[in-house]
């Protein structure tokens, strides 16, 4: 191959300035960390599914991030020669073929002190798109990314909107990598895994807290859009995006009083993380 098509332009593949391993389009796995509190509490934890999910695509994890020591003093070097000393992601970018591994850890800052949640209020629509679930892919982030892009572009234009996604047998399961939960009369309801949801790690941790605040956790695999009108309070939660409030479905509209509660715990959680790490 001699010449590529780069950016409308026609060029030899010297001049295009691509590495030999970038010219084998090597597939591109992402994978974000919350930092704050001065630490990175939930380090350990997306090591973990790193792992995993790095070895259904045949490859062990690097070295670096098998000394988790190690690995935790670079990132916090990083954040601090960026000057990132509040709330913000790391992001984890592995290039992977069938030879290697290669990676790139970047990051970027919120102007949060505490963890990410919308004072606003978000509406929510269905998706046209289905989750299969009992499709082994859905226990990796990396598989179901195709099926989250499809669902963000059905709510590209529509302001402050996001898709609730459902399963082919109609039933609620997530919205776009983040959890589904609804709270009605102090319970917490939440798809169950039997739906094919996805399970961020920010999930286990807002069902032991909700439960620690007296309110009744209830995962289930029947919900149907129908019963999202007969909540009182809806939030998706997410390590990535934070706790995201639902204002509205259709006519119905919702308030946000244990969803506080809720977040306000999970700070203390992840706060006390952080301080653990030091």
């Amino acid at each position: 191959m001699a010449y590529l098509l780069v950016n409308n332009r026609i060029l030899k593949e010297t001049e295009a300035k691509l590495t030999p391993f970038l010219l084998k389009t090597p597939d591109v796995y992402k994978h974000s960390i919350w930092f704050g509190f001065g630490g990175i509490p939930l380090l350990d934890e997306n090591l973990n599914i790193l792992e995993i999910e790095l070895k259904t695509l045949g490859h062990d994890l690097p070295e670096l991030f098998k000394n988790r020591r190690e690995l935790f003093r670079l990132l916090k070097r990083m954040l601090n020669k960026n000057r990132f000393y509040r709330t913000g992601l790391i992001t984890f970018q592995f290039f992977i073929t069938e030879e290697k591994i290669a990676y790139l850890v970047t990051c970027k800052a919120f102007e949060d002190f505490d963890f990410q949640i919308n004072a606003q209020g978000l509406f929510i629509s269905i998706s046209t798109t289905k989750l299969l679930s009992h499709t082994q892919y859905n226990i990796s982030r990396f598989g179901r990314a195709a099926l989250w892009k499809q669902v963000a572009a059905e709510c590209k234009g529509k302001t402050n909107t996001r898709a609730v996604i459902l399963n082919e047998k109609e039933i609620v399961c997530e919205g776009i990598a983040a959890n589904l939960f609804m709270i009605k009369d102090k319970v917490l309801f939440t798809p169950s895994v039997n739906t094919g949801c996805y399970c961020d790690l920010i999930r286990p941790e807002i069902m032991r807290l909700a439960n620690r605040l007296n309110m009744k956790v209830v995962e289930t695999d029947d919900l149907e859009p129908k019963h999202l009108l007969q909540m009182d309070e809806l939030f998706f939660a997410s390590e990535k995006q934070g706790i995201q409030w639902v204002l509205g479905f259709e006519n119905r509209r919702y308030v946000n009083r244990h969803t506080d509660k809720i977040y306000a715990a999970l700070n203390q959680f992840l706060e006390r993380k952080t301080e653990d790490q030091r």
